[in-house]
């Protein structure tokens, strides 16, 4: 299979896992999202609207229970991955991202965020119009964090990967 085929065929078939996390976390940072949008309205001085978006709090709080339920419904069912099997993973994101994470945690995520926003800034600079800092600073935010994210970290990670799956020691 072409790797184009390959992609094409990773997003089409997302795991239902996944689908079911970004569900329940879409609904709950909508519901956090509109807290926050009272919050400010309140301080403002605002109160009187603040009675309609409460309504909105309490859905996503239920719709995002609900999907939450449903996402530990699937994971119950689902046999946790080996670490043998993320190679055959077709999307190369995923697959990276699990081989990263298996190796090092969480932590080349964070320091990816954080290198790409202070990256972004000391690369860019503010010397430039509004519109142009507008396109600018999220497209070079997501490319410092593509490269710095699955490629640094993943070459630093895959070796220590592979030599886990032939049974050696990390710690040489």
């Amino acid at each position: 299979m072409k790797k184009i085929q390959k992609i094409k065929q990773a997003i089409k078939n997302p795991p239902p896992e996944r689908l079911a996390k970004i569900e329940y976390k879409s609904h709950l940072y909508q519901a956090f999202g509109i807290a926050f949008v009272c919050t400010l309205l309140i301080w403002k001085g605002f109160w009187y609207v603040i009675f309609a978006f409460i309504f909105g709090i309490g859905i996503s709080y239920s719709q995002g229970m609900a999907a939450h339920q449903r996402y530990q419904t699937i994971m119950q069912f689902k046999t946790p991955e080996k670490m043998e099997d993320f190679q055959n993973d077709i999307s190369p994101t995923r697959r990276r991202s699990k081989i990263i994470t298996s190796v090092m945690r969480s932590y080349p995520k964070f320091i990816s965020i954080a290198l790409a926003v202070v990256g972004s800034y000391y690369l860019i600079g503010i010397n430039h119009s509004r519109l142009i800092l507008s396109f600018l600073y999220p497209l070079s935010i997501l490319g410092i964090f593509v490269l710095s994210y699955f490629y640094m970290f993943y070459w630093l990670a895959y070796p220590i990967y592979k030599n886990r799956l032939k049974g050696g020691n990390d710690n040489e």
